[in-house]
Parts: structure tokens; sequence; C-alpha cells
């Protein structure tokens, strides 16, 4: 579960069509979507809307490839502190919330890549 997580948020990164020149750090992915982590556990039936608009703000602030792949990785170490996250919560997340990705959500993204 932990996998599909990361795997949702790692996808809505490398989707983003913003743009920004400084790096992004840990403290701003966790920011952006520590308000997902109800409906991702099941305890709310809905994002609440500061989730969307959380994964929104991601989708913007990670410009670059760097950027990509250093929230990828910020949102792997986050996803080991949930354990109960729902499967099938996480793949409805982007459509709940008018996010768009064109990759399926899987558990084994690499984020080197």
């Amino acid at each position: 579960m932990k996998g599909l997580v990361t795997c949702l948020l790692v996808l809505l990164v490398a989707h983003q069509l913003g743009h920004q020149a400084r790096a992004i750090d840990c403290t701003s992915v966790t920011e952006s979507l520590v308000q997902c982590v109800t409906y991702l556990t099941g305890v709310a039936d809905q994002p609440a809307a500061a989730c969307c608009a959380g994964m929104k703000h991601l989708t913007q602030i990670a410009a670059t490839v760097a950027d990509k792949r250093a929230a990828c990785d910020c949102i792997k170490k986050e996803a080991e502190r949930f354990h109960n996250i729902k499967e099938e919560a996480a793949t409805k997340l982007p459509g709940a919330c008018g996010v768009t990705i064109s990759v399926p959500i899987s558990p084994n993204t690499d984020c080197s890549k």
C-alpha cells in the first residue's frame, strides 16, 4: 500500500506543468500532501479540498527532472510512516482531485527514471 501512495504521488509530480527555479525539498512535498492522509487511509470518503489543492501545488512546484526525482524520494520516505493506505483510494485520488496523470499508478515506480 505504501508503494501505491508513493507511485501515485510520483506520477503527479511527473505530470506537472508548472515552472519554478528553486529546488524542491521534502518539507514542501510533505506539506503539499499531508491533507490527503485521511482519504488515503479510508478515514474520509472524499479527499479534502486542502488535499486536492496540495496535490495541484506539488505538480506545479516540481518543475525540473531533478525536482521530480527529489519529490519522489521524499514521498517514498514519508510513505513509510503510513501502513494503512488503501489501494483503491490511492488509485482514485487523481480523478477525485481533478488531476490528470498519463502514467498508470504502480508500486514499482523507480524514482531514478
